[in-house]
């Protein structure tokens, strides 16, 4: 192996191990942040805040990378932070009884979640406007209340439907206001919440009513439930 290969490997290694000593210090400097943003109620995400710290780094970018390549980076060190928040509040959520024993009720229209068992019906993904037409009129006509339908939350398997987004939303809402119903969904994505907050009734941000989850705090500003 050429010598000067293996010097700039060397130093490499340095710059890698200062990365990670870097990424570390900034995931605790998120974890505290996240600490009290949990305890003020405030939101974890701020759209403007991610924006305005993207601006700034491309600003600077010295290259050799792309700015896209730069604010693709980032934006996984964003999401990571994120997640590391988020999952500080997990040990929080409401379906835990050994943080909230009593029950959580969530009045959406004429429908109470959490009163009573429930039946939430509805496609994995929303796939076309004719899909979910038919099954809200199935499902209404059956008694069921609460249509739910996947717009944003993938498959699990990658080569499987991933759902229309945006379109699948309001797909999802005009069948639901055809038939009555109220219309729930998943939210994968803090990002993702004000856009469904458009289009959804309620949201479904994890495995049960989380008030103190980032998403769901995110969600309730809008002035629509979570679930």
């Amino acid at each position: 192996m050429d010598e000067r290969i293996l010097a700039l490997r060397k130093e490499v290694d340095r710059v890698n191990r200062e990365l990670l000593r870097l990424l570390s210090e900034r995931g605790r400097l998120v974890q505290e942040i996240g600490r009290i943003q949990t305890e003020l109620g405030l939101p974890h995400y701020d759209p403007k805040r991610e924006e305005e710290m993207l601006g700034y780094l491309t600003a600077e970018n010295p290259g050799p990378f792309p700015d896209e390549t730069i604010k693709k980076l980032f934006k996984e060190i964003f999401q990571a932070s994120l997640d590391l928040e988020e999952r500080q509040d997990q040990k929080k959520f409401l379906y835990s009884r050994k943080h909230r024993p009593e029950p959580t009720r969530v009045r959406v229209k004429d429908v109470v979640f959490g009163e009573k068992p429930l039946l939430i019906a509805g496609p994995c993904s929303i796939e076309s406007e004719e899909q979910i037409m038919a099954t809200a009129r199935f499902l209404s006509a059956r008694g069921v209340r609460v249509l739910r339908g996947g717009a944003f939350k993938p498959r699990t398997s990658p080569y499987g439907f991933q759902g229309l987004g945006v379109e699948g939303l309001r797909l999802g809402r005009k069948a639901a206001d055809a038939f009555g119903m109220v219309f729930v969904t998943e939210v994968m994505d803090t990002r993702d919440v004000e856009v469904v907050a458009e289009y959804a009734t309620s949201s479904r941000s994890g495995p049960g009513t989380c008030r103190t989850s980032p998403s769901s705090k995110r969600w309730g500003r809008p002035g629509a439930p979570s679930s």
